[in-house]
C-alpha cells in the first residue's frame, strides 16, 4: 500500500472508487469495503499503520459527504469549497438556486469579516456628569469627549492608524486629528512615524524595543509646529505581574 501525497484533493468519488451517479448503498458498500482494506487495526508496522490511518480517515470523510443527501448536492455542485464555506444545509435547501443563493451570502460574510481584521475600527463617548453644577442649577452635563480610531494592517510589517477627538468643557471645545505608521523592524522592534494636526501640531518618531521578556524601552522625539521646539523622551516600561505595569519616563 503506497501512500498518495495528492489524495486530499481527490475528488470524492474517486477515494471511494465509486461513480457520481452511484446510489447511496452502492456509497455504503463501497465504504464498507475500503473500511476494512485501510483499518488501521490490519498492520502492526508504524509506517504501515500511519498510512492506512490516514487513508482510513479520507474513506471516512468521503463518506459521511457522500451518504448525506444534502452535503452530497452542495459537493456535486460546488465541490468542497461548498461544503468548506460553512453553509448550513436543511430541508428548505434542495433547489440548486437556493443554495446558490445562500452559498454566495456566506461569501459575502466572509469577505466582510476579513476586511473588518485588517480595517479594525473603535471609538468611545465618555460624558462628564457634575452634581455640584446641577445643583446650583447649571445643568448636570459639564462636558463631552469623543474618540475614534481606525487600525489598517497595510502589510505584514506596517500598519495604519487615523484617530481622531473632540471635547468640549462648558463653553470651550479642542479637537484634534492623527495619523500614525507603525513599521515592524524586527520581531522585537518597532519605529512609528506620527503627525497631528488641531490644537497641537506635531510630528514625532518613536522607536520601541523588547529588552527582555518583561521589559520595553522606548525613545522618542517630538518637535511642535507651532512654536519649532523639540522633546525628546525615554520610556522604560516592565511588566510587574500580570495585572501591573510599571513605567519610568524621562523628558528633556
Amino acid at each position: 500500500m503506497e501512500k498518495n501525497e495528492q489524495a486530499p484533493e481527490r475528488d470524492l468519488y474517486a477515494l471511494l472508487h465509486v461513480s457520481p451517479d452511484a446510489t447511496t448503498e452502492e456509497i455504503r458498500k463501497a465504504y464498507r469495503q475500503w473500511a476494512q482494506i485501510y483499518h488501521p487495526d490490519k498492520y502492526q508496522a508504524p509506517q504501515m499503520k500511519d498510512i492506512a490511518t490516514e487513508n482510513f480517515q479520507r474513506i471516512r470523510d468521503a463518506y459521511e459527504i457522500l451518504s448525506d443527501e444534502n452535503k452530497r448536492q452542495i459537493y456535486d455542485i460546488y465541490g468542497m469549497e461548498g461544503l468548506n464555506s460553512g453553509l448550513e444545509l436543511g430541508p428548505r435547501l434542495k433547489k440548486p438556486e437556493e443554495i446558490k443563493e445562500e452559498l454566495e451570502r456566506l461569501k459575502r460574510l466572509k469577505e466582510e469579516e476579513r476586511v473588518f481584521t485588517h480595517a479594525r475600527p473603535t471609538g468611545s463617548i465618555v460624558a462628564n456628569f457634575s452634581l455640584p453644577r446641577y445643583l446650583s442649577g447649571r445643568g448636570i452635563m459639564k462636558g463631552m469627549a469623543m474618540v475614534s480610531e481606525v487600525q489598517s494592517q497595510v502589510s505584514k510589517r506596517n500598519t495604519v492608524v487615523i484617530a481622531g477627538n473632540l471635547g468640549v468643557t462648558d463653553n470651550a471645545g479642542a479637537g484634534a486629528a492623527t495619523a500614525l505608521l507603525r513599521h515592524q523592524v524586527s520581531p522585537v522592534a518597532s519605529i512609528e512615524f506620527m503627525a497631528t494636526a488641531g490644537l497641537r501640531s506635531l510630528i514625532s518618531i518613536q522607536t520601541s524595543r523588547h529588552i527582555s521578556l518583561h521589559s520595553t524601552a522606548t525613545a522618542g522625539l517630538t518637535i511642535s509646529l507651532r512654536d519649532g521646539s523639540v522633546n525628546l523622551s525615554n520610556t522604560w516600561t516592565r511588566h510587574l505581574s500580570e495585572a501591573t505595569v510599571g513605567n519610568m519616563l524621562f523628558l528633556i
